[in-house]
């Protein structure tokens, strides 16, 4: 079925010189890009982002991360979007993924920042109401 994805290179990404890569790379699997753009995020987005872990240790660490530096956000659009985002990103543990994976492929040797938050490239939605309201977060 045809879905919409939400889709953020993070600011580890950018800060290396990987967007036009990882965009080519989605490009290739078959995704078409909705909406997009580029921009510093806000502490309250990146709140709202990451609500599901308000609570947990990480989770201050996570807001300072992503609102690190600029990201790149898109809203995709192809047959199964969300699994097959998720397929192409791999592993949330970059040392996990599977070789030809966006995470296993551009990972870093030092996967963690100095909070100790996993740098892994990529974020995508893990379901199509997630999607729905990541999307809504930025476009």
């Amino acid at each position: 079925m045809l879905e919409r994805t939400f889709c953020m290179i993070k600011p580890d990404a950018l800060a290396r010189g990987l967007k036009d890569q990882i965009l080519g790379r989605i490009k290739e699997d078959g995704f078409n890009i909705i909406k997009e753009k580029e921009l510093k995020m806000g502490r309250t987005d990146a709140q709202k982002l990451y609500a599901v872990h308000q609570g947990k240790s990480f989770y201050a660490g996570l807001v300072n991360f992503i609102t690190s530096g600029p990201a790149y956000l898109m809203a995709l659009e192809r047959e199964d979007a969300v699994l097959e985002l998720r397929k192409l990103m791999g592993a949330t543990d970059p040392r996990q993924a599977a070789p030809g994976t966006l995470r296993s492929d551009f990972k870093e040797d030092n996967i963690f920042n100095s909070e100790g938050i996993m740098k892994n490239v990529i974020h995508g939605s893990d379901s199509v109401e997630n999607a729905k309201y990541e999307i809504s977060i930025f476009f």
